[in-house]
């Protein structure tokens, strides 16, 4: 008895050591999210809305890459080929992990106007050349957007409201019109240089 109990304590000792380390290397293989991709001249996808999800869908069809910041970790499985960076999108350290130094654009796609600020404001205290795009759902925060000197704001909510009052209205709806208003560019932008 005292051999048997002898075996099943060192099986336990040894299943208490070696199983966290075994499950870290099996969640490395199941999740490639772990595997980072080479984060240069790469777009930043910030938000789970439906925006932000159709403009990451639509950077890889072209075979751009991209990066998604994610408040919350997605659910096994779901993200599995993408690579994805998990925390606060106005964080300086996450903004940094998702390599927005080296991006070629950080897109603020969030719920929240104030929130796309702060992602404006942050990637601009970290430096490096990456364009920002801050997207607007609420027309009362255009203004204030515009203040944090975004290099693109896109309102696709203003948009959309406009655009439907102006064909019930029978005005002419232009191709110009609508990419000014879609891509509503800061002319206060200093130029890069």
């Amino acid at each position: 008895s005292v051999i048997v109990l002898g075996v099943a304590v060192f099986a336990t000792s040894l299943t208490a050591i070696i199983m966290p380390l075994i499950s870290s290397s099996l969640q490395r293989i199941v999740n490639r999210r772990d595997k980072p991709m080479n984060r240069r001249n790469h777009f930043i996808v910030i938000g789970n809305t439906s925006l932000a999800i159709n403009t990451w869908r639509e950077l890889t069809k072209r075979g751009r890459d991209v990066t998604r910041i994610l408040r919350e970790a997605p659910e096994d499985g779901e993200l599995a080929d993408v690579d994805v960076v998990v925390g606060d999108p106005g964080s300086i350290d996450v903004l940094d992990k998702a390599g927005a130094k080296n991006a070629t654009a950080v897109l603020a796609m969030l719920a929240d106007d104030s929130e796309n600020a702060f992602v404006v404001l942050a990637v601009k205290e970290l430096g490096g050349g990456a364009r920002t795009v801050a997207a607007v759902n609420d027309a009362r925060h255009l203004s204030r957007i515009k203040l944090v000197q975004p290099d693109v704001v896109i309102a696709p909510q203003v948009l959309g409201g406009e655009l439907l009052a102006m064909l019930l209205s029978g005005e002419e709806v232009t191709s110009e019109f609508v990419m000014q208003r879609v891509f509503q560019q800061n002319n206060e932008t200093p130029a890069k240089t």
